[in-house]
C-alpha cells in the first residue's frame, strides 16, 4: 500500500533570506512521501530567482499576483494533491522528523487533526532549545474534540501556532478555504474552523517546530487601526460559528479574542480597545479572568474597559488586603 502523500505549503513575501531555510526543513523531512509548494505572492526582493534551484529539488513553485499570505496559502491547497496538508510560513521551520512522527501518531490514534509543541526563535532554531513554548494546561496525552481545544484556549489563555498543526485532507475541504481579506488574525480565523470540524485531536508532545520571532510579530501586528478592525471582524466571525453550537463555553474563546485586543490597543486605540471591552462584556460566557478573583469582580461590577481602570488604580489596596489574608 502507498504510503499517503502529504502537501507541505509555503507563501512567501519578500522573506528571501528566510525561505531557503523552510524549504529546506520541508525537503530533509525524514518522511519522504511529500510535495513542497512554495507560492511567492509578488515578492519584490527577487524571491523568485531561487525558483530554478528549488524545482531542480523537486519543489513546485508559482509566482501570484500580491495578495495577502492567505491568498497565496488558498493558491497552495488549489495545487495541492496530498492526504494531509502542512501550512509552513517562509520564516519558520520543520524538525526533520515532523512530518513522520505526527502523521504516524495521527494513523495510530485515527486523528484528523495533530499539533506539537514549538520553539520561538530569532536567528537559528538550534539556538533556542531553551524557549520551548511548553503547553501547560490540559492532558495531551488524551485525544479529543476541537471544540474542547477552543474551549480550553478561552479558559486557559493559550493558542496553538499555524507551524505547529497538521491536518487531514477530509478536514481542510470542511474548513474550507483561508479568508483572503488581509488580517493579523488569519490563523485563529481559520484554524477555528478547522478545529470546528475537527473530531479527533492529538498531541505529538515533542518540540518539532519553529517559530522564528521577527519585528512584525506581537504588538506590531496591531499597529494600524485597519489591522485592529480586520482582528475584531475575525473574532465575530469566529464568535458566529462557536454560537450555532448552543454552548457556552465556547464563547470563552471569543472573550478571550476580544480581551487580548483590549490589552493590546488600549494606550494607542483607547477607542478601538472600548469597543473590544464592550464585546467582551457584551457575549455571555466564562473567561480565565475568573481565575482573577479580585479583577473579576470590578470586570463584573463596572465592565471590562472601566473595571479595569479602577482595579489598576486600586490594585496597592487589594495587593495589601491579599498580604494581610495570607500572613
Amino acid at each position: 500500500m502507498s504510503q499517503p502523500l502529504v502537501s507541505i505549503i509555503i507563501p512567501t513575501f519578500n522573506s528571501k533570506n528566510y525561505v531557503q531555510e523552510a524549504v529546506s526543513s520541508a525537503l530533509n523531512q525524514t518522511y519522504k512521501a511529500v510535495e513542497i509548494i512554495v507560492v511567492d505572492d509578488g515578492s519584490t526582493d527577487g524571491t523568485s530567482g531561487l525558483f530554478p534551484h528549488f524545482e531542480e529539488q523537486g519543489v513546485k513553485c508559482f509566482r501570484i499576483e500580491n495578495g495577502g499570505a492567505s491568498n497565496a496559502r488558498n493558491y497552495g491547497l488549489s495545487k495541492a494533491t496530498g492526504d494531509y496538508i502542512q501550512f509552513l510560513d517562509a520564516d519558520d521551520v520543520l524538525a526533520p522528523s515532523k512530518i513522520e512522527k505526527q502523521l504516524m501518531f495521527m494513523q495510530k490514534q485515527h486523528a484528523d487533526l495533530s499539533y506539537t509543541p514549538w520553539v520561538d526563535f530569532i536567528e537559528r532554531p538550534e539556538e533556542s532549545q531553551n524557549k520551548q513554548f511548553r503547553f501547560k494546561y490540559l492532558d495531551h496525552s488524551k485525544t479529543r474534540t476541537g471544540k474542547e481545544l477552543m474551549i480550553s484556549y478561552g479558559m486557559d489563555n493559550w493558542f496553538i501556532l499555524t507551524v505547529a498543526w497538521l491536518v487531514k485532507r477530509e478536514l481542510i475541504e470542511k474548513a474550507g478555504y483561508w479568508n483572503p481579506a488581509k488580517c493579523p488574525n488569519d490563523d485563529g480565523e481559520y484554524f477555528s474552523r478547522v478545529l470546528f470540524w475537527a473530531e479527533n485531536v492529538v498531541c505529538c508532545n515533542e518540540v518539532l517546530a519553529f517559530y522564528r520571532k521577527t519585528p512584525h510579530d506581537s504588538l506590531s501586528k496591531l499597529n494600524s487601526e485597519a489591522k485592529i478592525d480586520a482582528s475584531y471582524k475575525s473574532f465575530m466571525q469566529i464568535e458566529a460559528l462557536l454560537r450555532t453550537c448552543n454552548d457556552v463555553r465556547l464563547m470563552s474563546y471569543p472573550k478571550r479574542l476580544n480581551y487580548m485586543q483590549f490589552k493590546l490597543s488600549k494606550k494607542r486605540y483607547p477607542q478601538l480597545a472600548k469597543r473590544a471591552a464592550k464585546h467582551f462584556d457584551r457575549i455571555k460566557g466564562p473567561s480565565f479572568l475568573s481565575k482573577k478573583t479580585y479583577y473579576w469582580r470590578f470586570i463584573n461590577w463596572f465592565g471590562l474597559y472601566y473595571g479595569t481602570k479602577i482595579y489598576i488604580f486600586l490594585q496597592p489596596v487589594w495587593t495589601i488586603i491579599k498580604g494581610n489574608r495570607n500572613s
